[in-house]
């Protein structure tokens, strides 16, 4: 099917960005994450800059002048799926051409971007990487389970390029779907800026908890969201449809900032209940700080400060 131009050009966008983010990331690596000590022969992998050399296979490299890695039972591929969220919120303050997000300087291109370099990430360490896709409850979805091969990750970008924000929020049914496939052994990340009520989606995370599913919620926000600076009151719109909301900053800042305090509270105590590590991420920190914190798996502790 012909794709539209600027698509095309989005994915070229997203894979130079993923493909530097991820060299960068694993460079100094010594080995595959999930190296361990069976002795059980699986199959052969093309080898990739960061892999354990120890594990080249020297008589098919004699034989074809081709570097391959053995892999073993406790290495076969992970299942993983991300789940993006790309509800009408997360395109605040954006303007692009033909509806499309900037994939740079806009909290929606860099949900995008962020989900591109975890999926591409997960892909160069041999697991199989899916997608799911939210753009609000009146948007359609794309769901596309964990599969293996550089066919099924340039389609996965194919979609991330041509994902549009809109909608009202609706995370649960894509969480319950997903919780619903996931295996024991899985890794899911989520990346949403949660702006809907947490009750109505949290405990679908408990799916993942029963299953002991390796999860990463990467709580997304612009930090001028969740401040008050202006000076001026204002008329505020959602992008996810209400009334509008006349505000006088200097008497809301300060109830408005406990308000996100304990916004944020419930979120990450919701996230970690379930099982969950949770990460705050402003679209102002650098990509590779967050993917790396993702990896160690460490959790913002309870008054990490978001402002």
């Amino acid at each position: 099917m012909p794709w539209d131009p600027i698509v095309l050009s989005r994915v070229r966008h997203l894979h130079l960005k993923a493909r530097i983010l991820t060299d960068d990331l694993m460079m100094g690596e010594h080995r595959s994450r999930r190296v361990g000590s069976a002795v059980e022969f699986a199959d052969y992998q093309e080898y990739l800059p960061g892999m354990d050399l120890r594990h080249l296979d020297w008589r098919v490299l004699a034989r074809s002048d081709r570097l391959v890695v053995k892999r073993f039972e406790t290495e076969t591929q992970l299942p993983c799926t991300i789940v993006l969220d790309l509800s009408g919120d997360l395109s605040t303050g954006e303007t692009a051409r033909g509806g499309y997000a900037p994939l740079e300087d806009s909290k929606a291109g860099y949900a995008i971007t962020l989900t591109a370099t975890l999926l591409y990430w997960l892909h160069r360490h041999g697991e199989r990487v899916g997608l799911e896709v939210v753009a609000g409850n009146e948007v359609l979805h794309r769901s596309l389970p964990p599969r293996s091969g550089r066919r099924h990750l340039q389609l996965l970008f194919l979609v991330l390029a041509a994902a549009k924000p809109g909608g009202v929020a609706d995370l649960q049914p894509a969480l319950t779907r997903v919780g619903g496939r996931v295996t024991r052994r899985g890794w899911v990340g989520v990346v949403s800026d949660g702006m809907e009520e947490p009750a109505r989606w949290l405990p679908a995370l408990s799916a993942f908890a029963r299953r002991g599913t390796d999860l990463r919620f990467f709580h997304l926000y612009d930090r001028g969201e969740w401040t008050l600076s202006f000076r001026q009151p204002s008329l505020f719109y959602s992008p996810e449809g209400g009334d509008p909301l006349a505000v006088d900053p200097g008497g809301a800042r300060s109830a408005f900032e406990e308000v996100v305090d304990e916004y944020v509270a419930e979120v990450r105590g919701g996230v970690v209940r379930w099982g969950g590590q949770y990460l705050l991420v402003p679209t102002d920190r650098p990509m590779e700080m967050v993917i790396r914190r993702a990896v160690l798996g460490r959790t913002e502790p309870p008054g990490a400060p978001w402002r």
